[in-house]
């Protein structure tokens, strides 16, 4: 497979040409699979069938150093089966140590020995994430990870985690499908949250003039939450609230989160052979907060930011709102445009079959298209083929393009798929679901000569467009 580099905003391949990536997470939690999503060869077909070129695949920091170093290797070789099972079907890989509520024995991450929270308790919300807020112990064991406090075995915490990393890094050094690797899921502040989470409390209690107490009873509590968040679906009003949580959350990321990625970028500088590293925003900034996250265009590094609702993981689908959602793809934007670095949409959506969420999927996708991004769908489940949202991802999109790419977008409504782009000399790749319904003869009555290929077993395929010298090339094809 192609080797990938990051190009400017873009990743490019072996021959210069942009690429455009559209993935899924498989990030399993289950200890009963080993942590690995089960499917085997059929699951990476099937991806590949639906248009899927890129895996954000999830490994565990106790799963890879289970006891103060000690690197599990049999637990990296399974890994690396799924690996060459993606490669075989021509999908990429970036590696995501994930992490939620920092550790193994109240989520997925830390191992026991790395989470020091000196005998405080963890507290389990209804909400898996209200535990970052109420849990005393959690703070305690992030503070000490933040601090880098000394393991049982007299090592910082941070500099096992290094040494994980670097081990993943060395095993993997060669693996051509794998184009990078990120740091740390969501990583969260610790105790300084509860300075955000205060922030947030004064600001809404003195617009609602409601008491500290009364709206942490209400955040807490899913139904009267849902009331609240009504009150927050207005773009101008979201923003406003964001901008007060902003301080808190930068002081963080400058103070804390940036020297850690400068720390891994450092001790992995060595063992990168031309991966990037994709770094995520602190947790706040997945609603739409700025970051302070700082990029060096040196480093082959990748912009790598979540984007939820505020109704993520409820039950609540029918409440999305587009104007926070808009709001928080502009911020994510905006940091692109600064540090002029690629943007990987790591995580998205966990709208699974919930047919309400079939046009906030689409207007996630427009979005994307629009600043020509590539993304991680959350997530891959069993059921998914059949999901509004795998209906949404499976379109046509440029795969590669063989020169400079002005615009693309496919209207689910009409079937339209239009792309326009200035080529060089040499060949675009298209994926096209339902390649049937193109006709070379069409393409050549739009000036272009093309050729197509299809996936085994499937009604997708590849369509391959070779210009002969530099023109502009416009497509307008129906496709469905």
């Amino acid at each position: 497979m192609d080797k990938m580099r990051v190009q400017g905003d873009h990743f490019v391949n072996e021959r210069g040409e942009q690429v455009i990536f559209n993935g899924i997470n498989l990030v399993d939690k289950e200890a009963d699979h080993d942590f690995i999503t089960p499917g085997g060869d059929p699951l990476y077909e099937q991806l590949a069938a639906h248009g899927i070129n890129l895996i954000r695949f999830g490994i565990y920091w106790n799963k890879v150093e289970p006891a103060p170093g000690q690197i599990d290797e049999a637990y990296l070789a399974r890994v690396a089966e799924q690996i060459q099972l993606a490669q075989r079907h021509e999908i990429y890989v970036f590696l995501d140590m994930h992490q939620d509520l920092y550790a193994a024995k109240w989520g997925d991450g830390a191992p026991d020995w790395a989470v020091l929270d000196d005998g405080l308790p963890f507290n389990r919300s209804d909400l898996w994430s209200d535990s970052y807020f109420i849990s005393p112990g959690l703070h305690r064991a992030l503070d000490n990870f933040w601090q880098n406090a000394p393991a049982g075995d007299g090592k910082g915490l941070q500099d096992h985690y290094l040494n994980a990393w670097q081990a993943i890094a060395k095993y993997f050094l060669e693996a051509e499908n794998v184009i990078g690797f990120d740091l740390m899921n969501e990583p969260f502040p610790g105790s300084q949250s509860q300075e955000v989470v205060q922030t947030l409390i004064g600001y809404l209690g003195e617009k609602l003039q409601m008491s500290p107490e009364q709206l942490m009873g209400i955040w807490l509590d899913d139904t009267k939450k849902q009331g609240l968040l009504a009150q927050l679906n207005d773009a101008a009003t979201y923003g406003e609230i964001l901008q007060k949580l902003t301080a808190p959350v930068q002081a963080f990321e400058k103070a804390t989160l940036n020297p850690f990625y400068d720390k891994m970028a450092a001790g992995l500088h060595d063992l990168l052979n031309g991966k990037a590293l994709f770094l995520e925003t602190s947790f706040f900034a997945n609603i739409g907060i700025p970051t302070a996250i700082s990029f060096s265009p040196d480093k082959n590094e990748v912009f790598a930011p979540h984007a939820y609702d505020l109704v993520v993981d409820t039950n609540h689908f029918e409440n999305y709102s587009m104007a926070r959602l808009g709001h928080t793809l502009a911020v994510h934007r905006q940091v692109q445009e600064k540090w002029h670095v690629p943007l990987v949409l790591g995580e998205w959506g966990a709208y699974f079959d919930q047919p309400e969420t079939k046009a906030i999927s689409e207007f996630h996708v427009k979005q994307i298209e629009a600043n020509e991004w590539s993304q991680t769908y959350w997530s891959y489940y069993e059921g998914y083929f059949t999901s509004p949202t795998a209906r949404v991802l499976e379109r046509p999109y440029p795969q590669a393009i063989n020169g400079k790419l002005h615009a693309y977008h496919y209207d689910p409504a009409t079937q339209q798929f239009d792309l326009t782009y200035k080529a060089f000399p040499g060949t675009s790749r298209i994926f096209v679901p339902h390649l049937h319904t193109v006709a070379i003869s069409q393409l050549a009555e739009q000036g272009v000569r093309a050729d197509k290929k299809a996936l085994p077993g499937s009604e997708s395929g590849v369509l391959f467009i070779t210009a002969d010298a530099e023109q502009e090339v416009v497509l307008h094809l129906h496709i469905g």
